[in-house]
Protein backbone atom coordinates (compact mmCIF):
# COMPACT_ATOMS: atom_id res chain seq x y z
CA UNK A 1 0.00 0.00 0.00
CA UNK A 2 1.21 3.26 -0.73
CA UNK A 3 1.75 5.97 2.02
CA UNK A 4 1.56 9.41 2.12
CA UNK A 5 3.79 11.81 3.39
CA UNK A 6 1.32 12.83 6.40
CA UNK A 7 1.10 8.94 7.17
CA UNK A 8 5.10 8.17 7.02
CA UNK A 9 5.46 11.19 8.92
CA UNK A 10 2.70 10.40 11.48
CA UNK A 11 4.19 7.20 12.44
CA UNK A 12 8.03 8.17 12.45
CA UNK A 13 9.52 8.29 15.96
CA UNK A 14 13.12 8.85 17.67
CA UNK A 15 13.27 5.24 17.32
CA UNK A 16 11.39 4.15 14.03
CA UNK A 17 13.78 4.40 11.22
CA UNK A 18 12.28 6.29 7.65
CA UNK A 19 12.77 4.89 4.47
CA UNK A 20 14.77 7.50 2.96
CA UNK A 21 13.48 6.48 -1.28
CA UNK A 22 9.69 5.76 0.24
CA UNK A 23 9.96 8.97 1.60
CA UNK A 24 10.74 10.91 -0.91
CA UNK A 25 8.72 9.15 -3.48
CA UNK A 26 5.41 10.29 -1.22
CA UNK A 27 7.45 13.90 -1.01
CA UNK A 28 7.78 14.17 -5.10
CA UNK A 29 3.51 12.69 -5.06
CA UNK A 30 2.80 15.45 -2.29
CA UNK A 31 4.81 18.23 -3.78
CA UNK A 32 3.75 18.13 -7.44
CA UNK A 33 0.24 17.08 -7.31
CA UNK A 34 -2.29 19.60 -7.97
CA UNK A 35 -4.25 18.43 -4.97
CA UNK A 36 -1.68 18.67 -2.36
CA UNK A 37 1.00 21.22 -3.83
CA UNK A 38 2.30 24.49 -3.16
CA UNK A 39 0.86 27.44 -5.73
CA UNK A 40 5.06 27.80 -5.76
CA UNK A 41 6.01 24.11 -6.40
CA UNK A 42 3.06 23.47 -9.25
CA UNK A 43 4.25 26.65 -11.14
CA UNK A 44 8.16 26.16 -11.08
CA UNK A 45 7.50 22.78 -12.28
CA UNK A 46 6.09 24.20 -15.54
CA UNK A 47 9.64 25.19 -15.93
CA UNK A 48 11.85 22.01 -15.65
CA UNK A 49 12.84 20.28 -17.79
CA UNK A 50 12.95 17.20 -16.31
CA UNK A 51 9.40 15.24 -14.71
CA UNK A 52 10.02 15.34 -10.78
CA UNK A 53 7.29 12.45 -10.44
CA UNK A 54 9.20 9.58 -12.94
CA UNK A 55 12.96 11.37 -12.91
CA UNK A 56 14.08 12.32 -9.54
CA UNK A 57 14.47 8.45 -8.03
CA UNK A 58 17.41 9.30 -5.08
CA UNK A 59 18.31 12.50 -3.24
CA UNK A 60 21.22 13.02 -5.21
CA UNK A 61 18.32 13.83 -7.67
CA UNK A 62 17.70 16.66 -5.86
CA UNK A 63 20.48 18.34 -7.13
CA UNK A 64 18.76 19.16 -10.23
CA UNK A 65 16.12 21.20 -8.94
CA UNK A 66 16.55 24.52 -9.10
CA UNK A 67 17.72 26.80 -6.25
CA UNK A 68 14.40 28.78 -4.69
CA UNK A 69 15.63 30.95 -2.42
CA UNK A 70 15.39 34.16 -4.48
CA UNK A 71 11.72 32.85 -4.41
CA UNK A 72 11.06 33.15 -0.97
CA UNK A 73 12.22 36.79 -0.35
CA UNK A 74 9.15 38.19 -2.06
CA UNK A 75 6.83 35.72 -3.10
CA UNK A 76 3.27 36.38 -1.17
CA UNK A 77 3.10 33.71 1.88
CA UNK A 78 0.08 31.79 0.63
CA UNK A 79 2.35 30.84 -2.51
CA UNK A 80 4.52 28.42 -0.02
CA UNK A 81 1.36 26.75 1.45
CA UNK A 82 0.99 23.35 0.45
CA UNK A 83 -3.15 22.68 -0.59
CA UNK A 84 -2.91 19.32 1.65
CA UNK A 85 -2.53 21.32 4.87
CA UNK A 86 -5.16 23.46 3.97
CA UNK A 87 -7.19 21.99 7.07
CA UNK A 88 -4.52 22.13 9.25
CA UNK A 89 -3.64 24.95 11.91
CA UNK A 90 -1.82 27.95 9.67
CA UNK A 91 2.06 28.03 9.49
CA UNK A 92 4.03 30.37 11.36
CA UNK A 93 6.31 32.88 9.44
CA UNK A 94 9.70 33.04 9.67
CA UNK A 95 12.32 34.79 8.62
CA UNK A 96 16.38 34.92 7.58
CA UNK A 97 18.76 36.68 9.19
CA UNK A 98 19.46 39.01 6.06
CA UNK A 99 23.27 38.26 5.94
CA UNK A 100 23.35 37.56 2.25
CA UNK A 101 20.51 40.06 0.83
CA UNK A 102 16.71 40.93 1.81
CA UNK A 103 15.23 38.02 4.08
CA UNK A 104 14.01 34.93 2.94
CA UNK A 105 10.32 33.78 4.24
CA UNK A 106 9.97 30.00 5.59
CA UNK A 107 6.64 28.71 6.99
CA UNK A 108 6.95 26.10 10.11
CA UNK A 109 3.75 24.10 10.58
CA UNK A 110 2.70 22.64 13.94
CA UNK A 111 3.05 19.05 12.58
CA UNK A 112 6.73 20.14 11.90
CA UNK A 113 7.93 22.26 14.77
CA UNK A 114 6.66 19.39 16.92
CA UNK A 115 8.71 16.97 15.22
CA UNK A 116 12.00 19.66 15.32
CA UNK A 117 11.38 20.38 19.29
CA UNK A 118 11.67 16.23 19.44
CA UNK A 119 14.84 16.24 17.88
CA UNK A 120 16.40 19.35 19.53
CA UNK A 121 15.08 18.42 22.93
CA UNK A 122 16.79 14.97 22.84
CA UNK A 123 19.78 16.73 21.45
CA UNK A 124 20.33 18.87 24.30
CA UNK A 125 19.49 16.17 26.69
CA UNK A 126 22.06 14.05 25.79
CA UNK A 127 24.56 16.72 24.96
CA UNK A 128 24.14 17.06 29.40
CA UNK A 129 21.69 20.67 29.22
CA UNK A 130 20.58 21.17 33.21
CA UNK A 131 17.21 20.22 32.67
CA UNK A 132 15.40 21.72 34.93
CA UNK A 133 17.81 24.75 35.93
CA UNK A 134 17.59 28.56 34.37
CA UNK A 135 18.49 29.34 30.68
CA UNK A 136 19.41 32.60 29.39
CA UNK A 137 18.94 32.77 25.82
CA UNK A 138 20.99 36.22 24.05
CA UNK A 139 19.33 35.14 19.97
CA UNK A 140 17.67 36.98 17.21
CA UNK A 141 13.34 37.06 18.35
CA UNK A 142 10.91 38.76 16.41
CA UNK A 143 10.65 37.39 12.84
CA UNK A 144 13.41 34.39 13.81
CA UNK A 145 12.60 31.08 14.40
CA UNK A 146 15.40 31.05 16.96
CA UNK A 147 13.37 32.58 19.62
CA UNK A 148 10.14 31.06 19.36
CA UNK A 149 11.39 27.50 18.97
CA UNK A 150 13.85 28.24 22.42
CA UNK A 151 10.62 28.74 24.58
CA UNK A 152 9.09 25.83 23.83
CA UNK A 153 12.64 23.78 24.38
CA UNK A 154 12.60 25.78 27.36
CA UNK A 155 9.71 24.05 28.07
CA UNK A 156 10.15 20.71 27.25
CA UNK A 157 13.35 21.06 29.19
CA UNK A 158 11.43 22.36 32.42
CA UNK A 159 14.07 25.35 32.17
CA UNK A 160 12.92 29.12 33.51
CA UNK A 161 13.77 31.11 30.15
CA UNK A 162 15.59 34.16 30.63
CA UNK A 163 16.28 36.46 27.26
CA UNK A 164 18.08 38.90 25.43
CA UNK A 165 16.99 40.09 22.32
CA UNK A 166 19.58 40.25 19.52
CA UNK A 167 18.61 42.33 15.97
CA UNK A 168 20.92 40.90 13.66
CA UNK A 169 20.30 42.56 11.00
CA UNK A 170 20.87 46.38 12.46
CA UNK A 171 24.34 45.51 13.18
CA UNK A 172 25.31 44.24 9.38
CA UNK A 173 23.65 47.76 8.74
CA UNK A 174 26.43 49.40 10.84
CA UNK A 175 29.20 47.40 9.63
CA UNK A 176 28.21 47.82 5.97
CA UNK A 177 28.72 51.52 6.87
CA UNK A 178 31.66 51.31 8.18
CA UNK A 179 30.32 51.64 11.83
CA UNK A 180 31.80 50.36 14.59
CA UNK A 181 29.16 47.70 16.49
CA UNK A 182 30.59 48.01 19.87
CA UNK A 183 27.73 50.58 21.33
CA UNK A 184 25.16 47.69 20.62
CA UNK A 185 27.64 45.36 21.29
CA UNK A 186 28.32 47.34 25.12
CA UNK A 187 24.00 47.46 24.95
CA UNK A 188 23.55 43.82 24.96
CA UNK A 189 26.31 42.87 27.85
CA UNK A 190 24.67 45.56 30.23
CA UNK A 191 21.45 43.02 30.02
CA UNK A 192 23.25 40.14 30.59
CA UNK A 193 25.24 41.27 33.40
CA UNK A 194 21.50 42.60 34.83
CA UNK A 195 20.23 38.63 34.61
CA UNK A 196 23.87 37.23 35.18
CA UNK A 197 24.05 39.50 38.70
CA UNK A 198 20.59 38.47 40.10
CA UNK A 199 19.81 34.71 38.67
CA UNK A 200 21.50 31.25 39.44
CA UNK A 201 22.19 30.62 35.37
CA UNK A 202 23.23 27.41 34.46
CA UNK A 203 22.90 27.35 30.95
CA UNK A 204 23.44 30.14 27.90
CA UNK A 205 22.77 29.97 24.40
CA UNK A 206 24.54 32.83 22.40
CA UNK A 207 27.07 33.91 19.98
CA UNK A 208 30.31 33.54 20.08
CA UNK A 209 31.63 37.44 19.53
CA UNK A 210 28.84 38.20 22.37
CA UNK A 211 29.67 36.02 24.74
CA UNK A 212 33.64 36.32 23.93
CA UNK A 213 33.38 39.93 25.23
CA UNK A 214 31.11 39.39 28.10
CA UNK A 215 34.05 37.09 29.65
CA UNK A 216 35.97 40.47 29.38
CA UNK A 217 34.26 41.49 32.40
CA UNK A 218 35.12 39.41 35.31
CA UNK A 219 32.72 39.77 37.74
CA UNK A 220 30.11 38.42 35.96
CA UNK A 221 32.83 35.88 34.70
CA UNK A 222 33.29 34.64 37.91
CA UNK A 223 29.41 34.15 38.78
CA UNK A 224 29.57 32.04 35.48
CA UNK A 225 32.27 29.83 36.49
CA UNK A 226 30.05 28.73 39.47
CA UNK A 227 26.74 28.24 37.91
CA UNK A 228 27.27 27.51 34.44
CA UNK A 229 27.02 24.30 33.32
CA UNK A 230 25.96 24.09 29.42
CA UNK A 231 26.97 26.89 27.06
CA UNK A 232 26.07 26.78 23.13
CA UNK A 233 26.88 29.07 20.27
CA UNK A 234 25.49 29.18 17.37
CA UNK A 235 24.67 32.39 14.40
CA UNK A 236 28.32 33.02 13.90
CA UNK A 237 31.83 31.28 13.19
CA UNK A 238 33.61 29.60 16.01
CA UNK A 239 37.02 29.73 15.84
CA UNK A 240 39.54 27.41 17.53
CA UNK A 241 41.37 29.94 19.64
CA UNK A 242 38.18 31.46 20.74
CA UNK A 243 36.92 27.67 21.85
CA UNK A 244 39.69 27.34 23.44
CA UNK A 245 40.16 30.46 25.71
CA UNK A 246 36.23 29.75 26.84
CA UNK A 247 37.00 26.06 27.52
CA UNK A 248 40.12 27.23 29.56
CA UNK A 249 37.87 30.03 31.74
CA UNK A 250 34.89 27.21 32.01
CA UNK A 251 36.20 24.05 32.39
CA UNK A 252 33.21 22.82 34.12
CA UNK A 253 31.04 23.59 31.54
CA UNK A 254 29.98 21.76 28.69
CA UNK A 255 30.21 23.34 25.46
CA UNK A 256 28.33 22.98 22.12
CA UNK A 257 28.45 24.54 18.84
CA UNK A 258 25.23 24.61 16.69
CA UNK A 259 25.21 24.60 13.30
CA UNK A 260 21.97 24.96 11.55
CA UNK A 261 19.59 27.51 9.35
CA UNK A 262 16.33 28.99 8.98
CA UNK A 263 16.37 27.35 5.39
CA UNK A 264 16.24 23.46 6.61
CA UNK A 265 13.90 24.86 9.97
CA UNK A 266 16.28 22.87 12.54
CA UNK A 267 19.69 22.62 13.31
CA UNK A 268 22.06 19.87 12.69
CA UNK A 269 23.13 17.58 15.09
CA UNK A 270 26.92 17.92 16.73
CA UNK A 271 28.45 14.76 17.69
CA UNK A 272 30.60 14.66 21.00
CA UNK A 273 33.93 16.69 20.57
CA UNK A 274 36.48 17.97 22.80
CA UNK A 275 37.39 20.80 20.00
CA UNK A 276 35.65 23.12 17.88
CA UNK A 277 37.41 21.77 14.78
CA UNK A 278 36.67 18.29 15.39
CA UNK A 279 32.97 18.49 15.77
CA UNK A 280 30.86 16.68 13.15
CA UNK A 281 27.33 18.02 12.27
CA UNK A 282 24.53 15.32 11.28
CA UNK A 283 21.61 16.26 9.62
CA UNK A 284 18.12 15.15 10.34
CA UNK A 285 18.12 12.39 7.80
CA UNK A 286 15.75 12.08 5.57
CA UNK A 287 14.02 15.49 6.63
CA UNK A 288 17.19 17.66 6.12
CA UNK A 289 20.15 16.46 4.29
CA UNK A 290 23.69 18.43 3.40
CA UNK A 291 25.78 17.90 0.44
CA UNK A 292 29.40 19.41 0.00
CA UNK A 293 30.08 20.27 -3.31
CA UNK A 294 32.76 22.31 -5.72
CA UNK A 295 31.16 25.68 -5.80
CA UNK A 296 31.88 25.47 -9.54
CA UNK A 297 30.79 22.31 -10.90
CA UNK A 298 28.36 21.47 -8.44
CA UNK A 299 29.85 18.09 -7.69
CA UNK A 300 30.79 16.31 -4.36
CA UNK A 301 34.40 17.11 -3.87
CA UNK A 302 36.02 13.94 -2.31
CA UNK A 303 35.45 12.84 1.56
CA UNK A 304 37.99 15.07 3.73
CA UNK A 305 38.39 18.01 1.26
CA UNK A 306 36.08 21.34 1.81
CA UNK A 307 33.48 22.28 -0.41
CA UNK A 308 30.15 25.06 -0.29
CA UNK A 309 27.58 23.43 1.77
CA UNK A 310 24.15 22.40 0.12
CA UNK A 311 20.91 22.22 2.08
CA UNK A 312 18.01 20.26 1.45
CA UNK A 313 14.65 20.01 3.71
CA UNK A 314 11.91 17.81 2.90
CA UNK A 315 8.52 17.32 4.65
CA UNK A 316 4.94 17.86 4.47
CA UNK A 317 5.14 21.98 4.86
CA UNK A 318 7.98 22.80 2.78
CA UNK A 319 10.42 21.44 -0.02
CA UNK A 320 13.67 23.29 -0.49
CA UNK A 321 15.55 20.54 -2.39
CA UNK A 322 18.77 22.20 -3.53
CA UNK A 323 19.77 25.26 -1.14
CA UNK A 324 23.19 26.39 -1.38
CA UNK A 325 24.31 28.33 1.71
CA UNK A 326 26.86 31.24 2.40
CA UNK A 327 29.04 28.16 4.28
CA UNK A 328 31.98 25.97 3.42
CA UNK A 329 32.68 22.95 5.21
CA UNK A 330 34.82 19.88 4.93
CA UNK A 331 33.03 16.49 3.50
CA UNK A 332 32.34 13.73 6.63
CA UNK A 333 30.66 10.48 5.33
CA UNK A 334 27.20 10.70 6.77
CA UNK A 335 26.23 7.85 9.51
CA UNK A 336 25.21 4.78 8.37
CA UNK A 337 21.52 4.51 6.85
CA UNK A 338 21.12 8.81 6.52
CA UNK A 339 20.93 10.57 3.50
CA UNK A 340 23.64 12.62 2.25
CA UNK A 341 26.82 13.86 3.88
CA UNK A 342 28.24 14.79 7.46
CA UNK A 343 29.92 18.46 8.01
CA UNK A 344 32.87 19.35 9.77
CA UNK A 345 34.55 22.48 10.20
CA UNK A 346 31.72 24.35 8.63
CA UNK A 347 33.16 28.80 8.45
CA UNK A 348 31.64 31.48 6.33
CA UNK A 349 32.34 32.09 2.49
CA UNK A 350 34.22 35.44 2.20
CA UNK A 351 31.17 36.43 0.01
CA UNK A 352 27.91 35.03 -1.74
CA UNK A 353 25.35 35.72 -4.51
CA UNK A 354 27.54 38.91 -4.81
CA UNK A 355 27.76 40.20 -1.76
CA UNK A 356 30.08 40.18 1.05
CA UNK A 357 28.74 37.90 4.35
CA UNK A 358 28.88 40.29 7.39
CA UNK A 359 28.17 37.96 10.56
CA UNK A 360 28.94 41.27 13.30
CA UNK A 361 27.83 39.92 15.92
CA UNK A 362 25.75 36.88 14.64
Amino acid sequence: MTRSILDIEDSATATTAIDPEEFLRAALRWHFSEETGSPLWLALAKELDFDPLTDIRTFADLGRFPDIAAELRDRPVEDLIPRGLADEPPPSVFETGGTTGSPKRLLYTERWVKRALGWKTAELQEAGFPVGRPWLVAMPSGPHAFGHTTRLQAKALRSVLHTVDLDPRWVKKLIAAGQSPAPYLAHLIDQFGHIIRSQDIAAITTTPPIFSELLLHEELAERLRGSLKYLAFAGAHLDEDTYDLIAQTLPDTVIQNIYGSTMILTTAKPRAATEASATVYDGYSPFVSFAVVDPETREPVEFGERGQVRMTHVSSGMFIPNNFERDSAIRVPAPEGAVGDSLSSPAPLAAFDGEPVIEGVY
